[in-house]
């Protein structure tokens, strides 16, 4: 028997491929972990290509649609559409403004960001929106300048005559441009497998789950927006009917949800609404016509189901604990109206930059696309709908505001609002309900050098042979194989106790590479544990060095031999209640401000230089300071990186800086006894390390918190379920 191949069989459409991809690159994710978390330069290099000609193609296609229109009825078209546009946007940048509302009440922390010390970025609103450089703007993708220029030209060119053969060959070029993000787009399947396999295996299921939050509440923004306001809306200001809205644009609506793509159907947009004028008999030829010029005209503008996707960026604020404060409203507000001229893909980057938010969670956004796309362009058709009808009903004699449907429409909106959100925000509660992990990263970080042995010492004696005079400590230390080191367990992230009970921090990463280039084990001491003071410990020949985020202070180092400098850190506070007053400084300066600092981290004598009436109280418990045992204390007094590290154990202290400019300090370690040999040695040994990199990598690691992960694996099937992987 032959079997012929069907002919019939129809190609998977592109939106089912991508699914597919999403689907199979979710599941291998889950099944390896991170083991494909590689896969990510590939879903960068797919981010990159689709960004590649978004912006060219946007600025060309503004100028070609603007400059084709006449004098007269260009302006009269473009002065309502932009009263229109105006009404539309404001919406839309109210509902951004208000849905962060609906996410929980949410504490979360980071590793230490220059941001904690440094004066907050200057924006240049003039370099950001005037394109004084258009060419520059869009070699820098400075998304607004370009947005304006491009407005500018097009609205010159509409009284440019013979502009024609201009225009055809930018609309030619702008074809050429969109071809090849057509081109790009077939590559979508295989870009989503790289990302969904890379974010499902290096991503916790707490952080796939706070995902939710924003796939949730931009679904419910646009269910309001698509379904109740807009047409609403567009029957209190025209003839035209809820119910026959819907009638005649249903099969449309369905297909761009199917394609993600409202471009591909819009003659069959422009049919539709001509038909509607049709079956109302409002049929003459200008108002068809104005349907042919208002949606190409109006596609490349911003429209509501773009702008209200910019509720990412509050949405990641709050994802990573930097919410965006009401001070940085105008910024946020200006650069989302602009940005919301071109794709997500190349405005929110933009927008994460600008509000000083990591740009790495966007591959977040990249995922939830394969849905929040779909949606995004059924809210945004519906945006277009309610300008091409309110504008033509404008320009040409059928504009009437209704006042029933207008209160049925507010009214229904208001009520819909309240069913909608009122769930989602009890649901969002319940759901992130103890979800914060953040404390777990920096218990479970663990050494990134092993091959040491090491003791902890619980009660030490001196360090035998007694050192001679004349004799060098390095001899010492060579002969009896082993390094005396103190530190202090709240040194944290210098120097503590992870969860497996280990010695770990970026110093006692340094100690064990210190151990390995002298070839010998190392003795530790828990100074904190000691009935005896550092200093005591130190002069009675306990310690060759300590070596335990010791930042210099020009008392410290009238009392101590101490090596060179291997790290600057700047000073800070963590509290937990004065934030506002504490960011600031001539709040701090005209407050009576009461500050804790640990007996061995002594920056008392800079603080009050700087903040004279402040009073410094001198405590041995860090925890009780953390765990409200001192109720009276305002704020801890440490360095901003320590402090960085502390919040994310209890995730509602902040740190804040209250000086005018960052105040430096140097980290040293601190020598047994006067031994020039040994002093010449580390500090050579100090200027190696800087030199091949490790104290970069150290500080990349334990401060910065790049690439840390639980010292465990992440959960997958061939780990903890097949055992195929060790």
């Amino acid at each position: 028997m032959i079997f012929k191949r069907n002919k019939n069989k129809q190609p998977k459409s592109l939106s089912t491929k991508i699914l597919i991809g999403l689907i199979f690159g979710i599941f291998l994710g889950l099944f390896f972990g991170e083991y494909l978390s590689s896969l990510s330069i590939l879903g960068d290099a797919f981010i990159g290509l689709l960004q590649m000609t978004v912006l060219p193609y946007i600025m060309l296609s503004l100028m070609v649609n603007i400059g084709r229109l006449s004098v007269d009825k260009g302006m009269k078209m473009i002065k309502n559409g932009a009263i229109v546009l105006t009404l539309l946007l404001s919406t839309g940048v109210i509902i951004v403004l208000l849905l962060p509302l609906v996410f929980p009440e949410w504490v979360s922390a980071s590793f230490y960001a220059t941001s904690y010390t440094s004066s907050p970025k200057e924006i240049d609103f003039l370099n950001l929106f005037i394109p004084s450089n258009p060419f520059a703007a869009l070699s820098d993708n400075t998304v607004p300048s370009v947005v304006l220029f491009s407005i500018l030209v097009g609205m010159g060119l509409i009284h440019v005559t013979g502009k024609e053969k201009l225009l055809n060959g930018f609309d030619t070029l702008a074809t050429a441009l969109n071809n090849v993000n057509k081109m790009i787009v077939k590559l979508t399947p295989y870009g989503v497998f790289a990302i969904a396999a890379s974010t499902a295996g290096s991503m916790t299921m707490g952080e796939i789950g706070k995902l939710q939050a924003y796939v949730i509440v931009y679904s419910a923004a646009s269910i309001l927006l698509a379904l109740i306001f807009l047409p609403l809306i567009i029957s209190a200001f025209t003839p035209f009917k809820y119910k026959d809205i819907f009638r005649v644009t249903k099969d449309t609506l369905i297909t761009i949800f199917a394609t993600g793509k409202i471009i591909i159907v819009l003659p069959q947009l422009i049919e539709n609404i001509q038909q509607l004028y049709i079956d109302y008999e409002l049929d003459d030829e200008d108002r068809l016509q104005s349907v042919e010029v208002l949606f190409p005209l109006a596609y490349p503008f911003p429209n509501l189901g773009t702008l209200v996707v910019f509720i990412f960026v509050p949405f990641a604020g709050w994802f990573v604990g930097n919410e965006i404060g009401f001070s940085e409203y105008p910024t946020f507000v200006g650069s989302l109206l602009m940005s919301s001229f071109v794709a997500p893909v190349s405005g929110i980057p933009f927008m994460l930059e600008i509000m000083d938010i990591p740009g790495d969670i966007f591959n977040l956004f990249v995922v939830s696309s394969v849905y929040i796309d779909r949606v995004r362009v059924v809210l945004g058709t519906m945006h277009l709908i309610a300008f091409v009808l309110i504008t033509g009903a404008m320009t040409y004699g059928l504009f009437k505001i209704n006042s029933r449907r207008l209160m049925t429409a507010l009214s229904s909106t208001l009520l819909g609002a309240i069913l909608l959100f009122v769930p989602v925000s009890y649901y969002l509660e319940y759901a992130f309900e103890g979800a914060y992990t953040k404390d777990r990263l920096i218990v479970d970080m663990d050494l990134l050098s092993y091959d040491v042995k090491s003791t902890l010492l619980e009660n030490p004696k001196p360090i035998y042979p007694r050192l001679r005079n004349g004799k060098s400590r390095l001899e010492r230390i060579k002969k009896r194989d082993v390094i005396r080191i103190g530190f202090y367990e709240t040194s944290m992230p210098f120097a503590y106790f992870n969860i497996k009970g280990d010695i770990v921090g970026f110093d006692i990463d340094m100690a064990n590479k210190l151990a390995l280039d002298l070839g010998v084990s190392i003795e530790y001491i828990d100074i904190a544990n000691q009935k005896q003071s550092a200093d005591e410990l130190l002069n009675k020949d306990y310690l060759d060095i300590v070596m335990s985020g010791t930042a210099l202070t020009s008392s410290y180092a009238e009392n101590h031999i101490i090596t060179n400098s291997y790290l600057d850190v700047s000073l800070a506070l963590v509290t937990k209640n004065k934030v506002n007053v504490l960011n600031d400084y001539d709040e701090t300066y005209n407050s009576l401000v009461n500050v804790f600092t640990l007996e061995e981290n002594d920056y008392s004598n800079i603080f009050k230089s700087i903040f004279p009436q402040s009073n410094i109280v001198k405590q041995d418990s860090v925890y009780n300071f953390f765990n409200g045992k001192y109720p009276d204390l305002d704020a801890m007094l440490t360095t901003a990186e320590a402090g960085a590290s502390w919040t994310l154990l209890y995730p509602e202290f902040q740190v804040v800086n209250p000086f005018v400019e960052a105040v430096a300090l140097p980290l040293v370690y601190t020598i047994g006894g006067a031994d020039k040999e040994f002093e010449a040695f580390i500090n050579h040994w100090i200027e190696l390390k800087k030199k091949d990199k490790t104290i970069d990598q150290l500080y990349e690691y334990w401060i910065l918190g790049k690439d840390v992960k639980h010292t465990k694996p992440r959960w997958s099937i061939a780990h903890d379920v097949l055992h195929w992987i060790d």
